[in-house]
């Protein structure tokens, strides 16, 4: 006689299998057993038998064995050697793998089998055996004359193996095993037989039929055929059965594709439906219930192509090949169209919602996207939507539209002899389009500035003003040059239009690199200047320079005289004390080189000191400022106060501001 490895069988399962598969093989065999015995009162029994342990602030014990009772035909002959085989046939037609026992013994340590059946003369006998561990299927087994009165199978799973977890609460455990059974119970042509879970000590039990019928916590909704149809035009015919499932818990309403009345995958609706990923609720005189929904799937396809753990399908898990018409999503994908017929209403306040949602960020938030709106598929886009997933969907449209628009338009300049057709003029206006919303984007983000620039002239709760660092980082990075800071970095609009191309900008950082060269002023201190430059470092190119000081600041000796230090750092620039940043050349700035200064600062009288009475500029006509040309350094300098350059950015920006509806 062959032997099995039996062991080295059950280490060789792949499956997706859990605790569950063993209690659920062992209920489908009972239920076959019951049909085979041809009556109406069959009747299934789950016994849970926990573990022995002191009552502990009524703590609930382990699950540790597990008895499945049927009153079906018993273990005849037929059923005993069909077990004794490996691959058994013996069920095959009502989609029996002969492989399924060996799960028993992957989770628990020990299974037993005792039985009453009829024997060929019609008498009872009863039938013992275990499951051997080693090469034999059935070990131990004793056949006798039974005094019972009836045929009868208890599978009994003992000790569960260590590493697996088991549900304690006998609701949670009930709820688990219909949903893989639940099949059963909505086959039009099949009554099911009484199923109860029961404690093995106590009085606890429930009937997993009531679930459909007393407790109504399991409703069937919808119930329709469907075809799917081939390359070469051959119909498969599939039946989608809808359930409401009024105890969600955790879980995600799925579609679940069944192999001979066994559930297989399980798979969230929301992968297809976004709609989907949140329970529904139903709302009556009395009560307000949570479900979810639950969606079967049964076919001869399916049946044909179950694997032989009945944890997936031979069939690809995305869509056909060249050896199957259909892939599980294309099933799944006509499941979740069904699902949605049946909740349509539900699902389009759902759409509608998100349509919303996405609708109202744009126009608060992101404007530039306007123009986008209509060409996103909102269908791909999560439900429980955030800021940044709205944002990367309509980014990903922009991108898409860009490069097709600029492939397009690169076929059209590239095939000069071809009839146009105003073809051009489309794809530049398209263009044009999108030009229109990056400037959008831009403007945008200048009211975002400007809000965050008037917060730090405020005065703090201690009653001091901002740090200059804080408002010198808004204009631009400390630490940075523009040849480490892109334009869009920085925010020296703000300041003047023109320094935003500027060829290069040192922010409080050395433009020399020599080790001699003269340094910017102690960071704590924060008298930190900018220089700009426009164009190549030519003498005849300006040289721009800002100095930033502490908004609220109030005490200023003579040696903080800002239009000084500026004079004394642009005498050091034409003395050759500093050079540009690879070190090949000085900066070049002679006495006729245009030099721009500014002091951004609050006009506090001794400012106002500086300016006026000791270098004698003029004050500006708004008194927000003053202005002159300082023949002793060769320089042109403006005093601006904080207020007059928010003031004066914003008036700037304000007609763009205008035209987005920005106010």
């Amino acid at each position: 006689m062959s032997r099995i490895n039996i062991q080295g069988t059950i280490d060789n399962i792949r499956s997706k299998s859990n605790i569950y598969t063993p209690i659920i093989e062992a209920i489908v065999n009972s239920i076959q057993s019951i049909v085979l015995k041809q009556i109406d009162n069959g009747k299934i029994e789950i016994v849970l038998h926990r573990e022995k342990i002191l009552d502990i602030e009524n703590a609930i014990p382990s699950v540790k064995s597990i008895e499945i009772r049927d009153n079906g035909i018993g273990f005849t002959q037929e059923n005993r050697d069909s077990f004794d085989t490996f691959y058994s046939e013996y069920k095959r037609s009502i989609g029996g793998k002969g492989f399924g026992r060996f799960m028993y013994v992957k989770y628990f340590n020990n299974v037993f089998v005792n039985s009453v059946f009829r024997d060929n003369d019609q008498s009872l006998k009863s039938r013992y055996f275990r499951f051997g561990r080693e090469y034999e299927i059935i070990v131990d087994e004793r056949i006798e004359p039974s005094t019972a009165v009836e045929t009868y199978s208890v599978v009994t799973l003992e000790n569960i193996k260590s590493g697996q977890n088991f549900e304690k609460q006998i609701e949670t455990i009930a709820r688990r095993i219909l949903d893989k059974i639940l099949i059963y119970f909505i086959n039009d042509t099949f009554t099911p037989p009484t199923i109860i879970l029961k404690e093995a000590e106590g009085n606890h039990s429930i009937v997993l039929n009531d679930f459909l019928t007393e407790i109504n916590e399991i409703k069937l909704w919808k119930s329709k055929d469907f075809t799917l149809e081939d390359d070469k035009l051959q119909k498969y015919e599939f039946v989608a059965k809808v359930f409401k499932i009024y105890y969600p818990g955790n879980q995600k309403s799925r579609v679940s594709l069944t192999g001979h009345n066994r559930e297989v995958t399980d798979t969230p609706l929301y992968k297809y439906i976004p709609e989907f990923e949140d329970e529904f609720f139903e709302e009556d005189d009395k009560t307000k219930r949570n479900y979810i929904i639950k969606t079967y799937i049964l076919g001869e396809y399916l049946d044909r192509n179950v694997s032989l753990e009945r944890e997936t399908f031979d069939f690809p898990k995305e869509s056909k090949d060249m050896y199957f018409p259909f892939g599980q999503a294309d099933i799944e994908r006509k499941a979740s169209e069904i699902s949605k017929e049946a909740f349509g209403e539900d699902v389009q306040v759902r759409v509608q919602k998100k349509s919303d949602q996405i609708r109202n960020y744009v126009n608060e938030s992101a404007p530039w996207h306007k123009a986008y709106l209509n060409e996103l598929d909102i269908s791909t886009i999560p439900y429980n939507l955030k800021d940044e997933n709205i944002e990367l969907a309509l980014q990903e449209v922009k991108f898409r539209k860009e490069q097709k628009t600029r492939a397009e338009l690169k076929t059209l300049l590239e095939n000069p002899e071809v009839s146009h057709n105003g073809q051009m003029a489309e794809a530049i206006s398209k263009i044009s389009e999108i030009g229109k919303s990056d400037l959008a984007h831009y403007v945008f983000n200048r009211k975002i500035v400007l809000e965050a620039f008037r917060q730090l002239l405020k005065r703090k709760e201690d009653g001091k003003g901002e740090l200059e660092k804080d408002i010198h980082n808004l204009i631009f990075p400390m630490g940075k040059t523009s040849e480490n800071c892109d334009y869009q970095e920085h925010n020296l609009w703000l300041l003047d239009e023109r320094l935003i191309f500027s060829e290069f900008v040192a922010s409080d950082k050395k433009i020399s690199t020599k080790k001699d060269a003269l340094g910017e002023p102690d960071l704590v201190v924060f008298d930190k200047k900018q220089s700009f430059r426009s164009g190549d470092n030519n003498y005849s190119n300006p040289l721009t320079i800002f100095e930033f000081k502490r908004p609220k600041r109030e005490a200023y000796k003579t040696d903080d005289d800002p239009i000084m230090q500026i004079g004394k750092y642009v005498k050091d620039i034409r003395a050759g004390k500093y050079e540009m940043p690879e070190g090949l050349e000085k900066i070049k700035v002679n006495d006729s080189t245009p030099v721009y200064a500014y002091v951004v600062c609050d006009l506090t009288p001794k400012i106002r000191e500086f300016a006026d009475e000791l270098h004698s500029l003029t004050k500006s006509p708004d008194d927000e400022g003053y202005f002159g040309f300082l023949r002793g350094y060769n320089m042109y300098v403006e005093v601006i106060s904080f207020k007059k350059m928010m003031d004066d950015a914003t008036l700037r920006n304000k007609i763009f501001f205008k035209k987005l509806h920005l106010e």
